[in-house]
């Protein structure tokens, strides 16, 4: 989620090194409904019945070959439940993130992975980078007395981190909901420029305080992410590339130490969708459009076709945003 949790796989733009581009594809012609039923389990327990923080530590806990219960993979059926994530007020303040890839995991099947490229291939490069490490400055602060995240400064803070120092050309929130980005990824095409769309169209947030783990937030946004190629000066010339639409859910989990407010740990889950209405919107390939009819549960419901869990550790910089 590139708004309230911030990840380094949030940004959707191509081409950029994997670990911030999630793009889509796979050959339609080697795609098996087969796979995306595999990961469905009898008796499973529904999503809605479980807390964002027992998701994540569940879908942690899963080593990569095994398969995902459906009830961990689905598309989230909660909407917008409240203005904005209203985090701890230990949250307040700039921290150094160092956010290393724990697995990756494949719930629709490996074919599916990656729509219009060679999926089992693509998911073997992607555990490749389990065990690496990003490191990006973030911030809360606290507008009107409610402690949020600095929506623009930690979309750029990450977006340089994963694709360059140079890479933001521009970023703007309107509100919590909406997010704008112009980018220029080091190792793009010469003259290219990105255009991203970041809307959320999803937010939860678990009960707060646990009695049991007091220092301890769980929450989550899904964002609707539609990245557009902009001609740039020195751009190839060719039609316009059609815009890549996808949607992320993102869960986030915080706990400070109880012996050091410096420090706080958690773990955070992106889930990346096909989007059945982008061949309205988006012109897919032929491919995307094959994947998007089978990346589902028996029951209809769309699957995941790319998770990954990150364990993320937080080093307090200042304690007050613009310290």
């Amino acid at each position: 989620m590139l708004f309230s949790c911030l990840t380094a796989s949030s940004v959707v733009v191509a081409p950029v090194p994997r670990r911030a581009a999630l793009a889509i594809g796979t050959a339609a012609a080697s795609l098996r409904p087969q796979a995306a039923c595999a990961a469905v389990e009898a008796g499973a327990s529904p999503a809605s019945a479980m807390t964002l923080g027992t998701i994540l530590e569940s879908t942690s806990a899963l080593p990569e070959t095994t398969r995902a219960p459906a009830s961990l993979v689905l598309r989230p059926e909660y909407g917008i439940e409240s203005a904005d994530v209203l985090y701890p007020e230990w949250a307040l303040g700039r921290w150094a993130a160092r956010s290393t890839l724990r697995s990756v995991l494949a719930p629709a099947g490996d074919e599916l992975f990656s729509p219009g490229r060679n999926g089992t291939e693509a998911l073997r490069r992607a555990r490749l980078e389990a065990g690496t490490a990003l490191e990006y400055p973030v911030k809360w602060i606290q507008p009107g007395g409610r402690v949020v995240v600095d929506r623009e400064y930690n979309v750029a803070s990450i977006s340089r981190a994963t694709m360059g120092p140079e890479a933001v050309q521009d970023a703007r929130a309107d509100g919590p909901d909406h997010l704008t980005m112009v980018l220029r990824p080091a190792g793009a095409p010469s003259g290219s420029l990105f255009s991203a769309d970041l809307r959320v169209v999803g937010r939860r947030t678990d009960p707060y305080p646990l009695a049991e783990r007091p220092n301890f937030f769980a929450c989550a946004e899904t964002t609707r992410q539609t990245v557009t190629t902009v001609a740039g000066e020195r751009a190839a010339p060719g039609p316009p590339r059609a815009p890549l639409i996808k949607e992320i859910e993102t869960i986030c989990t915080y706990e400070l130490d109880s012996r050091d407010s410096r420090v706080m740990r958690g773990q955070q889950r992106t889930a990346s969708f096909l989007v059945p209405d982008a061949g309205y919107t988006g012109d897919p390939s032929l491919a995307e459009l094959a994947a998007s009819r089978l990346a589902r549960a028996p029951n209809g419901r769309i699957m995941a076709v790319d998770v990954r869990v990150y364990d993320v550790t937080y080093t307090r910089l200042a304690a007050r945003a613009n310290s």
